[in-house]
């Protein structure tokens, strides 16, 4: 009796376990069909990507805004055929008109106009980036390419104006490679100077005096610029307006903004060395202002110019002065250690130059 009642249930738990076997069989087999599904959306995705990376313009659409990314220049090569001298830079979004574009010729022309050109350095640098993106999307790279980026790096040197430097610099030291004749010797003191002066990266610096050839190394301008190094390296300040004032080339301008660095080092010290008081004249000297005389000897309005501006730099920065009884104007060392400070930039303007503001540039620039 007991053994016919378990016939049936063990018969219904054999049926389930078929039923549950087929159900995980079928499971099974569903997964293994997405994972294939996926795999093969996988395999074609890149070529999918490929296909929308080759196009020149990318445009992302959300909603009713499309967002125009900027175009790939090396995408397109043209020959222009556009005779205008003058052209302003616009950023392109699309393929490159040839009709807009300026043959090397016109290019030539127009380089020669931005290097006698009066008007000031947002204009030209306006003008020679233009010239740059009409060289770079006809594939022109000669020793034309190499003037247009050596007097755009020049100019940005002029104004401080690191950014625009630096993108120059680095086409330049390509141009170089590729054989270009040029001004290398120059550039290779300036690219220096800009890493030892305005980048705190040693890898960058021993990385540059590294790519120094032979004859580099003895040119005068590059041992001008290892001298500065050695000056900056020691906060050697004696040495550093030594060389500040015998600078090559525009190796001046490069240090010129490294200079209320040098001198706010170069008081510190001095504050902390001399007792109790010192001469501004001698300090003037030190530190780069006009060539400052001792009082014994003759003196002149310029002198009287560097020690006046000399004297307005020392209290701008806390250094406590006095002046004596003979009318020598002194710097009190012992007061002014603890009173010395960095002042902020009274005026923010674009490199620093306030003849660059916007509404400067839109009086001069052709209307």
């Amino acid at each position: 009796m007991l053994l016919n009642s378990l016939v049936p249930h063990q018969s219904s738990n054999a049926n389930y376990a078929e039923e549950e076997k087929l159900r995980r069989e079928n499971r099974s087999q569903r997964f293994e069909n997405q994972r294939g599904n996926q795999a093969r959306n996988n395999y074609t995705r890149p070529k999918t990507i490929g296909a929308r990376l080759s196009a020149g313009s990318k445009s992302c659409e959300g909603g009713n805004n499309t967002v125009v990314k900027d175009i790939d220049l090396d995408s397109f090569t043209v020959k222009g055929t556009c005779q205008e001298v003058e052209k302003c830079y616009l950023r392109l979004t699309s393929a490159p008109d040839p009709a807009t574009v300026r043959p090397e010729k016109v290019l030539e022309k127009a380089l020669l106009m931005v290097q006698k050109s009066q008007k000031n350095y947002l204009y030209k640098c306006d003008q020679l980036k233009s010239i740059r993106q009409d060289l770079t999307v006809q594939r022109i790279r000669n020793e034309l390419t190499v003037k247009v980026y050596e007097t755009h790096a020049r100019l940005a040197i002029e104004v401080g104006d690191l950014s625009e430097y630096n993108q120059c610099q680095s086409q330049l030291q390509e141009l170089y490679a590729e054989g270009h004749k040029g001004c290398d010797m120059e550039f290779s003191a300036y690219n220096l100077l800009s890493v030892i002066l305005h980048s705190n990266n040693n890898r960058d610096l021993l990385s540059a005096m590294s790519r120094l050839s032979v004859d580099a190394r003895i040119d005068g301008a590059v041992k001008h610029a290892l001298a500065v190094r050695q000056a900056v390296t020691f906060e050697n300040y004696v040495l550093f307006f030594r060389l500040y004032k015998k600078a090559p080339n525009l190796n001046t301008f490069l240090m010129d903004l490294y200079v209320e660095k040098m001198r706010y080092t170069a008081v510190k010290c001095i504050s902390r060395s001399y007792r109790p008081t010192l001469p501004v004249a001698y300090i003037a000297q030190l530190l780069g202002f006009s060539s400052v005389v001792l009082p014994t000897e003759p003196s002149d309005e310029k002198d009287t110019d560097g020690l006046e501006e000399c004297a307005e730099w020392l209290k701008a920065h806390g250094a406590c002065l006095i002046i004596d009884n003979a009318g020598k104007v002194l710097l009190d060392s012992k007061a002014s250690t603890t009173s010395l400070f960095m002042p902020k930039p009274e005026v923010d303007v674009a490199h620093g130059d306030a003849t660059l503001s916007v509404n400067d540039f839109l009086t001069r620039a052709p209307s």
